[in-house]
């Protein structure tokens, strides 16, 4: 899941900043292309908040059970049943361990998200900066003629995305490979 949107993300922003790059001043087809760019980002955002939202809910059900345990582990010391005492205090320690992990990773995709956030509000400028040119600039001439360097250009980034699908195929490979 994280991949996935982290992914999109990246997208979202590259051709985003694409746009802003390549397209001439005033291109209608330039805004309509960056507000699309804009949605998919704020998407991507909102899945990162939701991943977030998961990720606290699943660490605040490994502190209940932290806490279950240790009632239990309680409970055992009392009755005096060492084995209890031991199995209950193991499961504490290995809820105790995934909540901490879980936290942090709350930690660190809060922070994703607000530089993710920061990249939505540039975006947000850019094309409100484009739209506002283009309301002022007459229309342009429309042309659907590529040249040989908007074909190379087009090969190139398919070429790209081919490549760091498979790198991403790979990675996902060896940490299952890993597990």
């Amino acid at each position: 899941m994280f991949d996935d949107w982290k992914q999109a993300w990246r997208q979202a922003v590259e051709n985003f900043q694409r746009e802003v790059r390549e397209s001439p001043p005033g291109v209608p087809l330039r805004v309509r292309a960056m507000e699309r760019e804009l949605v998919s980002a704020g998407g991507a955002l909102t899945k990162l908040e939701q991943e977030i939202g998961r990720t606290r809910r699943q660490a605040e059900k490994e502190r209940h059970e932290e806490t279950v345990c240790r009632r239990r582990e309680g409970f055992a010391r009392d009755a005096g049943d060492d084995e209890t005492v031991r199995v209950a205090g193991e499961f504490a320690i290995r809820h105790s361990e995934r909540a901490a992990l879980l936290e942090r990773k709350a930690v660190v995709l809060e922070e994703e998200r607000a530089l993710l956030g920061r990249d939505v509000d540039e975006m947000r400028r850019l094309l409100n900066e484009a739209a506002a040119a283009a309301a002022q600039a007459p229309p342009p001439k429309e042309t659907t003629k590529l040249d040989e360097r908007d074909f190379s250009r087009l090969e190139h980034d398919a070429r790209h995305r081919a490549a760091e699908a498979r790198l991403e195929e790979l990675k996902k490979r060896m940490r299952s490979d890993v597990s």
